[in-house]
């Protein structure tokens, strides 16, 4: 199975077979035709079906009512899928519809022609308002998990940044990829010095490795999918989307007086 290259986590995966349906996994419908469906993923609910999540992995509550379409499309296609977020963040995915929208995407988001913005609230002092991050990452397996590391060895990672809104310690950041690296934009900002609030898998000091520090992360992160500016393959037109912050994001900002109107 492969991806595009424009997702939050990318990694090798194996052979999917047809997702079983589940109508109990929740998911909101943020863009639908004939062509695309796009959905709101929410924190803590893996993207694709895999070892221990057979059935409730976002994939599976988008085929309890779009499997009959998704299906046609196979394995070979992603069953649609063309990239994924990790389990701890929430936000927009996108699915094709077509195989001739699945191979259109899919190129668009291997030619970086997808625009993708993220909300995140960071911990710790940002050297200014706004920056870019160019360090490359590598992917390894370290203790239970598959993380990425800075290594000159690794692949191109870019990441942008501005501060929308800051307080104390914390900031309100945008940040916008131009690479979908694994756990690219937490592992940039841990490597600024700024990890991403309520991740408990990369701190300043590294990343710990033990299952129960991810499954933890997926109940604090603060890493939301917000902004997709994605060409449509019949238009032709660049199609901007949007998922709200999600309530836990805004509850976050509130209590430490971070401003979500700034946004953008």
């Amino acid at each position: 199975m492969c991806f595009g290259s424009g997702g939050q986590e990318q990694a090798e995966f194996e052979e999917m077979p047809v997702p079983t349906a589940n109508p109990r996994v929740p998911y909101d419908t943020v863009f639908e035709d004939e062509n695309i469906l796009v959905v709101d993923k929410p924190r803590g609910r893996v993207t694709m079906p895999g070892r221990g999540h057979a059935r409730d992995s976002l994939v599976n509550g988008v085929f309890s009512s779009h499997g009959a379409v998704l299906a046609r499309l196979g394995d070979r296609r992603d069953y649609g899928l063309l990239h994924r977020l990790d389990r701890a963040t929430s936000g927009l995915v996108v699915f094709a519809r077509t195989v001739r929208a699945y191979e259109f995407l899919r190129d668009a988001f291997a030619e970086q022609r997808v625009e993708k913005s993220y909300l995140t609230v960071v911990r710790g002092k940002l050297p200014r308002r706004a920056g870019r991050v160019e360090i490359r990452l590598r992917q390894v397996r370290r203790g239970d998990l598959r993380v990425s590391v800075p290594d000159p060895r690794g692949l191109e990672a870019r990441t942008s940044w501005k501060v929308l809104s800051s307080r104390g310690l914390r900031s309100l950041l945008h940040c916008q990829i131009e690479t979908g690296r694994l756990h690219q934009i937490r592992a940039h900002l841990a490597a600024l010095g700024c990890p991403v609030e309520g991740d408990t898998l990369y701190t300043g000091d590294g990343p710990d490795h033990r299952a129960s520090v991810a499954r933890a992360a997926d109940r604090s992160l603060l890493l939301h999918a917000w902004k997709l500016g994605l060409p449509h393959p019949e238009r032709r037109k660049l199609l901007r989307l949007q998922a709200p912050p999600p309530e836990h994001l805004r509850q976050a900002a509130g209590e430490w007086g971070l401003d979500l109107d700034t946004t953008p």
